[in-house]
Formats: structure tokens, sequence, C-alpha cells
């Protein structure tokens, strides 16, 4: 497979470097819409790639530029980039009625949500497929997101904002908990690079027992949590009138929220 990025940043890079090396991009080649002359080398202009006969057979076009410039990209696309191919959008917010009239009628197209743990093969990416996209193409957008994590489609399109909201915007919160995780350890006397340590590496355990088959979470945490013991006093603070449960609630709810203001902007 043949794949043109638009835009080649940290998201777009880790991509397609890693399709490259699962094999199932066969060629990728990344072009930046707004480069200037002095990025010619390493982000080629469309044009260049279609003077030179680079730009055929493009079998998919990702579409990785900031979600202002998104339209106004696949605009910018001469038919013979365009013929044929379908586009996978990761840009946020943008729905799939406006890329879609940005592009001949009929073009596939996919939307993804992946989030920033794709850097390192761990990441988890939400999909949502549009009315002309095929199942052979939704398969093969499948194995290519699951070469960096994992993949999840969703049945409705503002289903992508829920997804936006637990895992586009989750390593954030994780790793937000996990910086008061060791600030608690410096207050408890702890020097700060051990808390820091401490905070990472039992982040990363846990998340591995999570990944366990057949895992569930309030059995995991039951695990841990002695009657009367040591974690049970932690918990007993979380739970205190549903504190922790409702203020990531009441977060999860104010992302999603952006992420329809945003995709309706």
């Amino acid at each position: 497979m043949k794949v043109l990025f638009l835009g080649y940043g940290h998201m777009g890079g880790a991509l397609g470097e890693a399709w490259k090396r699962s094999g199932l991009a066969t060629q990728v080649l990344a072009v930046d819409p707004a480069s200037t002359s002095d990025q010619a080398d390493r982000y080629p202009s469309v044009d260049a790639l279609v003077a030179a006969g680079a730009a055929d057979g493009i079998a998919l076009i990702v579409l990785a530029v900031k979600p202002a410039k998104a339209l106004d990209a696949l605009r910018a696309l001469p038919p013979a980039v365009l013929a044929g191919a379908a586009v996978v959008s990761i840009a946020a917010g943008v729905p799939i009625a406006a890329l879609s009239s940005a592009l001949p009628a009929g073009t596939p197209v996919v939307r993804a949500m992946p989030n920033t743990p794709v850097i390192l093969d761990a990441g988890c990416t939400g999909l949502f497929a549009g009315a002309t996209v095929d199942a052979a193409l939704r398969a093969s957008v499948d194995r290519l997101f699951a070469t960096v994590g994992s993949a999840h489609w969703v049945d409705a399109e503002p289903l992508l904002d829920a997804v936006t909201a637990l895992s586009g915007s989750g390593p954030a919160y994780y790793h937000l908990f996990s910086e008061a995780l060791a600030a608690a350890g410096v207050a408890l006397g702890l020097d700060a690079a051990l808390a820091r340590k401490l905070a990472a590496d039992t982040a990363w355990g846990a998340a591995a027992l999570q990944h366990a088959p057949g895992a569930d979470f309030a059995a995991l945490r039951q695990a841990v949590t002695s009657p009367n013991g040591t974690t049970a006093a932690a918990i007993a603070v979380f739970e205190e009138e549903g504190a922790l449960r409702t203020l990531i609630e009441r977060a999860a709810l104010a992302a999603r929220d952006r992420a329809v203001e945003l995709s309706t902007s």
C-alpha cells in the first residue's frame, strides 16, 4: 500500500514509521501543505510529487495537519493524487461531512482518533467509517492502527467525541495523577527523583495488570485493598461521597463537550 501523509509531525511520523516497519505500507510519502522553500528537502510539494510521478498509485491519504488547515489541505490536492485513494483523517474535530465536501464525490473517508502512546506502539485509536468505506478498506485501516496499539470502531460519529474524552485526552489524566502522586511522595519525605520513579513504575505495573486476559478493574483494586489496611485508608478518601468518580465523570463530560464544540465551530 502506498501512503501519502499530509503533514508528518509527531503523530503522523510515528504512524508512518510504524506502518513501514510492519510492511503494511510499501511506500510512505509526506508533504506539508504549508511548507516553505527552506523545508523543500524534508517536505516536497504535492506538485513536485506529481511532476516526478511519485504520486501515482496512492492508496491512502492520511490527513495529519492542524484541524483549521484540514479542508484547505484536501482542496489543494490535484486529481492525480486523489484518483483511487481513500482518506484517513486524524484532524481532531473535523466531521466527515466537512471532509467529504472538500473531496471528489464518493471518496471513502475514515476518521481516526489516536492518542500519544502510539509513538511507543502502545496507543489506543478510535475509528469511524464513512458511508462509502467498504469492508476491505475498514479491515486495512484496522490493521494499520493495530500496529501502534489497539484499534476500536464506533458505530456513530458523535461517539468519537466520547473516545476523545476517554482515550484521546486520557493519557494526560494519568500523567496528572502520577504527577500528584509523586508530589505526595515528596510531601511524605521521599526524594523527588525516587518519588517520580515510584509513581511511574506503579502506573506501568498497574497498566500491565489491567491488560491481563480477563482483567476486571474492580477486582484488581479489591485484591490490593485489605480490610482496614493502608490501601483501604487511601481508597476511603477517594470514595468519600463519590468524590473521585464524580470528578472524573465531570472531567470526561467537559472534554466531550469541548470536542463537540470544536466539531461544530
